[in-house]
């Protein structure tokens, strides 16, 4: 019977800083995991085209991306939601009208409102466009479109009116330090959690789940066996079954030790 593992990115499986280190000893524990018999999955609010990088530094069979909407295994995709044209046209006009400096991701490019000043925003387009990254700025032109947003707020903002304009189709996730993630109502990372479940015919109690963010949350509840790193936010590690290390302190392979996830059938 084979367990499916799902490891958040940032502050999981890499620092959050400027870094974006992702451990030696954590690509290792990874493939052992992998080489046990586990399959496993990136769970991350990152949508598909950046998540690339990290794919190619650890063997993962498929991934869980934009908080549940995009869904890909082996290559191959098996979801993926796509939020209406006009309705991308209209949310971006909101966030316009109520000067949330919004990150639009799509699973082939970001983008964000070129005619908004953006003091948060703009030091991030700005490493996109070293990077070559696809971006979209325009966001009337024919190829806008995201399939979730995030993005910063600040005293000029009208946080209020932005929640209440977007509560019919999308849940606002509240990141701390003014930052914050909006995902279409329905979908998160425990709901791309079920699809693979279903489509691997996997009982509930082969999931584990490792996180260190509120936007994990739904990720860890939902899981039979839930980690939480240790910088992880109080909700985390309230609702973690195990707390591990952080990520330079061996935290991804001291968790896999402790559920034993290391060693194949043949081996325990």
């Amino acid at each position: 019977m084979r367990n499916l593992l799902f490891f958040d990115i940032d502050g999981t499986l890499i620092t959050e800083d400027d870094r974006h280190l992702f451990p030696a000893d954590a690509k290792v524990a990874l493939q052992a995991a992998r080489h046990a018999g586990n399959l496993i999955f990136i769970n991350t609010g990152r949508v598909r085209c950046n998540v690339e990088e990290i794919l190619q530094e650890a063997c993962f069979d498929g991934v869980i991306c934009g908080c549940g909407t995009y869904i890909e295994y082996h290559g191959e995709v098996l979801h993926h939601h796509e939020i209406p044209r006009e309705r991308c046209y209209r949310l971006a006009e909101i966030c316009r009208e109520c000067r949330m400096q919004s990150f639009f991701e799509y699973s082939d490019y970001c983008g964000y409102d070129r005619e908004l000043d953006m003091p948060y925003i703009r030091p991030l387009a700005e490493e996109l466009k070293s990077a070559d990254y696809p971006v979209q700025t325009d966001i009337y032109g024919p190829d806008f479109r995201f399939d979730k947003f995030s993005g910063w707020y600040d005293d000029t903002s009208d946080l209020e009116r932005f929640r209440r304009e977007i509560a019919e189709d999308f849940v606002y996730i509240h990141r701390g330090r003014g930052f914050f993630e909006v995902e279409p109502v329905g979908y998160s990372k425990a709901s791309g959690m079920k699809v693979l479940l279903d489509y691997f015919s996997c009982p509930h109690e082969c999931t584990y789940a490792f996180g260190d963010s509120n936007n994990d949350l739904e990720m860890l509840q939902f899981a039979a066996h839930a980690v939480s790193m240790a910088k992880g936010s109080e909700a985390c590690r309230r609702a973690a079954h195990f707390v591990t290390a952080d990520v330079e302190q061996g935290g991804i392979r001291k968790a896999l030790e402790h559920f034993g996830l290391l060693k194949g059938p043949e081996e325990k």
